[in-house]
């Protein structure tokens, strides 16, 4: 598990100093202080905490206009805001629930208030955080889904352009599979793609990300490989998904795939995720074109 991060930001040094006594012992694994609104919410956009204690009354912006800043961007969004104040006017408190925090805690702190009100709001995101992996996550298969795939290419061609981090993009897809479903029905057909994205999945290493695309088409995002070292991923692949066997009656059906690979060497510098994805897409179309069951790589001039 990953460590627990509370964003305390308040003007007060003393209202920092008391947070990291109430919690760092108990909850909390790091705290971290800004003072001013502009260092706070950059700190936030650039490492989401897990939680954020939030004074009312800061300098130059008031935490009601901070709240909504954090709540309009989609890294922040679903953090739990927790309001400081000292203030006892109900109609404020409601306007700082209004503007999106989750609770409030009043000055001078309670230790085991504190405690209990980010407890609860740690329990919230846990809870947030398990429903949007659920929600990116295919049922069939276990596989990230379409939506998980665009942001990973997304963040795969950023880190390319930013530090030239090699990368390389596999696009499958099963063979004939429509005649799988219309000779054996739909439950035979939906175990061949569990199997085969088990068997996608079992040659991964953590730092790949395998896909259902949709239908009977997979991707697989390679991390930190491109050329030889991309296609020997690709090819190790392949050789798994072509030993699934799935077991009807006295027959067996294999897998048998058409598959396309973007290697990011092969791709002009500054490449987007919407060009890795349409030159892998292109490969695959190409490898069906051949006759099904290749693999045709972006750049390889016999694939041209």
């Amino acid at each position: 598990m990953n460590d627990i991060r509370v964003l305390v930001i308040d003007d007060d040094e003393a209202i920092h100093d008391e947070v990291e006594r109430a919690l760092k012992p108990h909850l909390v694994d790091q705290i971290e202080n800004s003072y001013t609104p502009g260092d706070a919410i950059r700190a936030a956009f650039e490492s989401p905490p897990d939680v954020i204690l939030l004074d009312i009354n800061l300098p130059d912006m008031d935490g009601f206009k901070v709240c909504r800043i954090l709540k309009e961007s989609g890294a922040t969004r679903d953090v739990p805001v927790l309001f400081l104040t000292v203030d006892t006017n109900v109609v404020h408190l409601a306007r700082a629930l209004d503007c999106g925090a989750t609770d409030y805690i009043r000055k001078p702190v309670n230790p085991i208030e504190l405690q209990a009100r980010v407890r609860v709001a740690l329990r919230d995101k846990q809870l947030v955080d398990l429903l949007k992996e659920q929600a990116r996550i295919d049922a069939l298969t276990g596989l990230w889904n379409r939506a998980a795939l665009d942001d990973a290419l997304v963040a795969a061609a950023a880190s390319h352009e930013r530090t030239g981090q090699p990368v390389s993009f596999l696009m499958v897809d099963l063979d004939h599979f429509k005649e799988v479903n219309d000779a054996y029905g739909h439950g035979v057909g939906d175990q061949l793609l569990r199997s085969a994205g088990g068997a996608i999945k079992a040659c991964c290493r953590p730092y790949d990300i395998p896909c259902r695309f949709g239908g009977d088409e997979f991707g697989v995002i390679f991390g930190q490989v491109e050329g030889s070292d991309a296609l020997c991923a690709a090819k190790r692949t392949l050789c798994r998904l072509r030993q699934v066997e799935v077991a009807v009656g006295a027959n067996t059906l294999n897998v048998v795939t058409s598959a396309g690979l973007a290697p990011s060497d092969a791709l002009r510098d500054g490449f987007s995720a919407e060009d890795m994805l349409k030159a892998a897409d292109s490969a695959l179309y190409r490898a069906k074109k051949k006759g099904r069951n290749e693999l045709v790589v972006v750049g390889d001039p016999r694939a041209e």
